[in-house]
């Protein structure tokens, strides 16, 4: 995880949007492989173990309740039976051009279960771009093929689709697969105006739902929905 990353992460219990603070027990250029997220406010604590942040509150403890922090042994969770094949180069370069991250410097993107895959070779298209890989409870970060720290890719597990931890107006993008996990308002809150939305396979009730919404149609086909943050 990326060490300023923390700024633009929010608290998934108090919602307070003042951010979180990152304790670093190891790191690596700037980068966390092992530590924790806290909020200043309620006093939660997130593991991150292996680069990897894990929002599933079950797992976290409060530093005010004298709970013992996560065990950091807690196995991860299990991987599929085999890795998935390697994302295609015109897969990555079509969702790096419809979230039009290739122009510019620092986005925060976030790359959804089933895309997440695809990281690694979006984060090395931008100059600084930093890609949050939301993986689901299978998820095994190992699977986006990082090996490099400076690689602008924060993998994380275990967040709520109805309360993201990540402070409003944050993300200059994001891509996920149809049917979508993360619920519409939570994406709108989440992304500034003119943040670019892309989803694969949009189902009949996800384009219903994105013609409602808070992004203007861009483009679309049987294969994709791209909309932009009014």
């Amino acid at each position: 995880m990326f060490l300023e990353l923390a700024e633009v992460l929010d608290c998934p219990d108090c919602r307070a949007s003042a951010g979180l603070v990152a304790f670093v027990d190891r790191a690596e250029r700037r980068r966390v492989i092992e530590g924790r997220l806290g909020c200043p406010l309620c006093e939660i604590e997130v593991p991150i173990r292996r680069g990897t942040m894990r929002f599933d509150l079950s797992g976290a403890s409060r530093r005010a309740s004298g709970a013992a922090p996560a065990d950091p042994a807690r196995p991860d969770p299990p991987s599929p039976d085999a890795p998935p094949p390697g994302p295609a180069a015109e897969t990555t370069l079509r969702i790096a051009a419809l979230l039009g991250v290739t122009d510019r410097a620092g986005q925060v993107v976030l790359l959804g279960p089933g895309l997440a895959g695809h990281a690694g070779p979006l984060a090395r298209m931008g100059d600084r771009l930093e890609v949050v890989a939301w993986l689901d409870a299978r998820g095994d970060p190992a699977a986006l093929g990082v090996a490099d720290p400076e690689v602008g890719v924060d993998p994380l597990l275990g967040a709520s689709p109805d309360g993201w931890p990540v402070r409003s107006g944050a993300l200059h993008g994001v891509a996920l697969s149809g049917p979508l996990a993360l619920h519409l308002t939570e994406i709108e809150r989440c992304v500034r105006p003119g943040a670019r939305l892309f989803v694969a396979e949009p189902t009949s009730e996800d384009l219903e739902s994105l013609s409602e919404s808070g992004f203007r149609e861009l483009a679309a086909d049987p294969t994709a929905w791209v909309g932009e943050r009014r």
